[in-house]
């Protein structure tokens, strides 16, 4: 959209007239500006005041065209520009939404490659249920607490709210102070499933969970 807006300027600056041709690669901008009723942001708005003000004088032309299209770089040259959107750029114009969006997207992609370094990320059965022969009752108890969805879970104004641990009748009962509380890590409920619910239920914390 930016070398839309400079190649308008170009034209008005030398006063070119008669039929004008306007080649863009990007097929989004082209369809942005296409629907030029829902164009809000202060960029697409400046590019509709310099079209109006071209089209008293000349015929416009906005055509996309693909690019790079089978040539042997053209990953490279993508990568390339992607990495570009994310670097501070020279001058101090506001951004456009779009903008602000290409770069927020890139930056989102690139967390997403990083796996978590939590110990039960990607294991087998993270559930822990799945993997253990009790009854149906027992499975769903622990699934509500390696999952963090028990069933005294409520909210107030956007925050979690949880009952008051009936053990030591302080803290409110959430999954970790449930392990806490019992003195059991996560890693139990996905090595020893059994145990961990044959200490609940001692402790009577089965109502909590």
């Amino acid at each position: 959209m930016i070398a839309i807006d400079m190649a308008l300027d170009f034209v008005l600056e030398h006063q070119l007239f008669g039929e004008i041709w306007i080649l863009s690669d990007s097929r989004s901008v082209v369809q942005y500006l296409d629907n030029w009723r829902y164009v809000s942001d202060w960029r697409g708005m400046d590019i509709f005041n310099k079209l109006r003000t071209l089209c008293n004088t000349c015929v416009f032309h906005l055509q996309w065209i693909p690019s790079h299209a089978n040539l042997k770089y053209n990953d490279i040259s993508d990568n390339l520009a992607k990495e570009g959107t994310t670097m501070p750029q020279a001058y101090a114009e506001p951004l456009t939404y779009l903008e602000l969006y290409s770069r927020r997207k890139v930056l989102v992609s690139i967390s997403w490659r990083h796996q978590p370094a939590l110990s039960w990320y990607r294991c087998e059965s993270p559930g822990a249920a799945i993997r253990f022969k009790g009854d149906r009752k027992d499975k769903t108890a622990l699934a509500r607490l390696s999952s963090g969805h028990l069933k005294t879970l409520r909210f107030s104004r956007g925050d979690k709210k949880f009952n008051i641990c009936t053990k030591c009748n302080m803290i409110e009962a959430t999954p970790q102070h449930l392990l806490d509380c019992v003195a059991l890590v996560y890693d139990d409920l996905l090595k020893r499933p059994d145990f961990v619910l044959e200490v609940m239920k001692a402790n009577d914390l089965m109502d909590l969970i």
